[in-house]
């Protein structure tokens, strides 16, 4: 079966979603979080929250079955009552590792979050066209594929039985990739990039020719034809959707591909170049650095030839 742009697209970045673990709550009680360095995830399990996001307007109210994503560099409060004394999120999970905790008096609450896990480049694809946050509600339509893998997510972090970390993490990723299609089959508020072109039915057999052989040297009446439009419509759709033209996209998908190979060891240079089709070494580095802001042989792993 081919790779479909998204997986090949979230194969790209290396997004790793990693499940953090969770609390349940009672009574009045209120959690302050800094800013996250990754692109956060919340789920509720059950019960009702509010989520005050620094420089919004207004708190989110959340309920069971929803999922809130931030990307914005913002800190939070999340709480019973805004009102409450906050604690400090570092105070609060100290010690607690991957576990659900207390927090407040009763249980009929039950918060559970992670983050996505991707290298630096990755993060940047991924949030390109995501934006600053993303409160997907348990009472929209299409919700129920979310809502089943949040009842499997909370009842494996109930449980406690052997694997269930794992378990977790899988299901989370699982969650992820339904997140980014409810996303971005919306068509609200999405923005151009990587992600975005991935889940466009009429840019599917387009990005399967590039991603499927990186060395060929495509052109945009291939490309075109491939999708069913003329050249000029093509290009001019593809942009639109991507933010940069065609053959740009190209340019820059082998050059991401490259950072990935170059970071394996015992690649060469020269034998990346190679394999996104630059027949130079030279013509390949001048690529690569525009694109990734610095030199091929600069990258963990990469032996400088051959020989070497």
């Amino acid at each position: 079966m081919p790779r479909d742009p998204l997986s090949r697209t979230l194969e790209l970045v290396d997004a790793r979603t990693i499940y953090a673990g969770g609390f349940i709550g009672g009574g009045a009680w209120s959690i302050r979080f800094d800013p996250p360095r990754k692109i956060k995830f919340f789920v509720i399990g059950r019960g009702s929250c509010l989520l005050d996001l620094d420089g919004t307007a207004a708190p989110f109210r959340l309920e069971a079955g929803d999922v809130f994503v931030l990307t914005r560099n913002a800190g939070f409060i999340v709480a019973s009552d805004l009102a409450a004394t906050s604690r400090h999120a570092s105070e609060v999970f100290s010690g607690a590792g991957s576990s659900i905790i207390p927090v407040g008096e009763g249980d009929e609450f039950l918060f559970l979050g992670g983050h996505i896990d991707t290298d630096h480049a990755g993060g940047r694809l991924m949030m390109e066209s995501l934006p600053d946050f993303l409160h997907l509600s348990a009472s929209e339509s299409g919700a129920e594929r979310l809502g089943a893998l949040i009842g499997e997510l909370v009842e494996e972090a109930a449980s406690r039985a052997p694997g269930a970390e794992m378990a977790c993490s899988s299901l989370a990723h699982l969650l992820l990739i339904q997140i980014l299609r409810r996303h971005l089959s919306s068509g609200t508020d999405v923005l151009p990039g990587w992600l975005r072109a991935a889940c466009d039915p009429r840019l599917a057999a387009a990005l399967a020719l590039m991603h499927g052989d990186l060395a060929r040297a495509w052109t945009l009446p291939e490309l075109a034809r491939a999708s069913g439009m003329s050249r000029t419509a093509f290009a001019l759709y593809f942009r639109a959707v991507t933010g940069r033209p065609p053959l740009s996209y190209l340019t820059e998908w082998r050059m991401h591909q490259a950072d990935r190979a170059l970071r394996r060891e015992g690649n060469s240079v020269a034998r990346v170049a190679q394999s996104v089709g630059y027949g130079s070494e030279a013509a390949f580095s001048t690529a690569f650095k525009r694109v990734m802001g610095h030199s091929p042989r600069r990258n963990r792993g990469v032996v400088l030839s051959e020989a070497a």
